[in-house]
């Protein structure tokens, strides 16, 4: 989980390309994803069906890259992440755990901003979550629909523009279980209105709200459910970088981890060392462009 009272931090963004490819392709991105997926039979989000949900938490993440080799090739050698190919999509695991899936898009552009990770949140009615989001300011980009041997869903866009998945898995979401490292931690909203962003949020994923630390509205804000840490929240750390959800991966040496990025061919846009960090997090861009961020964190 995130340290109390932590956040990202915010710093300008070091390469003015990297604003461009942003701002020119998120939206392109989650279209190509839905398309995408909608098209291909996917894998169930839990091995063995579970049969019980977690509103509000998010199950599953899904990477859209238009290099699938270059993806494994970073992600296996930075986490020791081990890849099945079925059909078109392609399962990621942890230590031989199904964490993640990668779609690969395959529009042959050769604009280099190709990388997403996209979350899913689970949801108890898809149906009226869906109509939530229209009321609210948000989009539905496709959807209510079904992803074939996954489960219901609908790919949305927040107000301040953030995709992500809600899903009603066919086979239940996965139990709540301590991060494993190499494993997902965390996941932030990085949103350019965090007040209008709780106010999306709170109904839609049935939060409570707190802010950690102190601070005016603009810092950082933990979304809970029955009394866990669901998400966090904070302004995006980038300037011009658009509103989005980040992954957390575990890891037991973030400055290691760093160390390995460029040569892998990624970039790492906040090293561990920043004032903000503590030398715990750093915020990492792979090879396609997506972002994530890696921490070090003990129960």
């Amino acid at each position: 989980m995130e340290k109390e009272g932590s956040s990202t931090a915010r710093v300008s963004n070091p390469d003015r390309r990297q604003q461009e490819r942003y701002l020119g392709f998120l939206g392109v991105l989650f279209v190509l994803f839905s398309v995408a997926c909608a098209r291909m039979p996917l894998t169930p989000i839990t091995p063995v069906p579970t049969g019980q949900y977690h509103p509000g938490r998010v199950v599953w993440h899904d990477l859209l890259t238009d290099d699938v080799d270059s993806a494994a090739n970073f992600y296996g050698r930075l986490f020791g992440w081990t890849f099945q190919e079925r059909d078109r999509y392609t399962i990621v695991l942890n230590d031989g755990i199904p964490i993640a899936g990668i779609v690969q898009d395959r529009t042959g552009t050769e604009r280099s901003a190709r990388g997403r990770w996209i979350v899913y949140l689970s949801t108890e009615n898809l149906e009226e979550s869906a109509r939530w989001v229209d009321e609210a300011g948000g989009r539905v980009i496709k959807g209510p629909a079904e992803m074939i041997n996954r489960g219901h869903y609908a790919m949305i866009r927040d107000p301040q523009g953030a995709p992500l998945v809600l899903l009603r898995s066919f086979t239940g979401d996965p139990d709540p279980a301590e991060a494993t490292l190499g494993g997902w931690l965390w996941n932030e909203l990085w949103t350019t209105n965090t007040e209008a962003a709780l106010a999306f949020y709170q109904p839609l994923g049935g939060y409570a709200a707190r802010q950690a630390g102190s601070g005016d509205t603009d810092g950082y804000w933990v979304l809970m459910s029955n009394g866990a840490w669901q998400a966090g929240m904070t302004v995006v750390p980038f300037e011009d970088v658009p509103a989005q959800w980040v992954p957390v991966i575990r890891v037991s040496d973030p400055i290691a981890v760093a160390a390995r990025v460029p040569s892998l061919g990624g970039r790492v846009l906040v090293k561990p060392d920043h004032p903000l960090s503590e030398g715990s997090i750093s915020v990492i861009e792979d090879p396609s462009g997506a972002i994530f961020m890696v921490e070090s964190w003990q129960p």
